[in-house]
C-alpha cells in the first residue's frame, strides 16, 4: 500500500473478525515502531504482546472505553520508560504501529494513555517492573468493519504566516 493511501485510509478499528494473527505479521507491526523517531534516541518503549483470550478479556475490563480488545485476537501493550520526551515517542510508536497494520491489511485502535486511572493496574497485572508506565493498548487483528468518518477540510485548520 502506497504511503499516502494508508495516512487517508487508515481508521481506528474496534469490530476483528476471530482469525487468529500469524505471529510475522505481529512482529511487522512491532518492527514499525520499533522504527519510530525518538528524542535523543532513547527509544523509551517496550512491548507486551497478550494473544491468551482471557487476559485479553481481564485487561479490556481494566481498560474502561476498550472493551472490543477482549474480542482482537491480539493486544500489544505499550510501555514507556523515562527520557526526553516519553509521550511523544511513544506516540510515534503507536502511529508507525497503527499504519503498519493497515497496511498490512490489519484493523487496530489505540486505547488509553498514561494518565488513565487503570494505567498502574495493568502494569502490575502484567508483572511490568518500574521504571516503566504504561503508555497505551492497542487492539490488533483483521477488521469486521468498515469506517470513513468525515475529516475537516484543510483549509479550515491551517493558516500561513500568521
Amino acid at each position: 500500500m502506497e504511503l499516502f493511501e494508508a495516512i487517508r485510509t487508515r481508521r481506528s478499528i474496534r469490530k476483528y473478525r476471530g482469525d487468529p494473527v500469524p505471529r510475522a505479521l505481529v512482529e511487522q507491526v512491532l518492527e514499525a515502531g520499533r522504527w519510530a523517531a525518538t528524542g535523543g534516541n532513547r527509544q523509551p518503549w517496550q512491548f507486551c504482546v497478550v494473544t491468551n483470550a482471557a487476559r485479553r478479556a481481564e485487561l479490556s475490563v481494566m481498560g474502561g472505553s476498550g472493551r472490543w480488545i477482549a474480542q482482537a485476537p491480539v493486544c500489544i501493550i505499550i510501555f514507556m520508560s523515562e527520557a526526553i520526551t516519553p509521550v511523544q515517542d511513544c506516540a510515534a510508536v503507536a502511529q508507525n504501529m497503527l499504519l503498519a497494520a493497515h497496511a498490512l491489511g490489519l484493523g487496530a485502535c489505540w486505547v488509553g494513555n498514561p494518565n488513565v486511572s487503570f494505567a498502574e493496574r495493568v502494569r502490575q497485572y502484567l508483572g511490568v517492573r518500574e521504571p516503566l508506565r504504561f503508555f497505551a493498548f492497542m487492539s490488533l487483528g483483521y477488521p469486521d468493519e468498515t469506517r470513513q468518518p468525515a475529516k475537516k477540510p484543510l483549509g479550515e485548520m491551517v493558516t500561513w504566516e500568521s
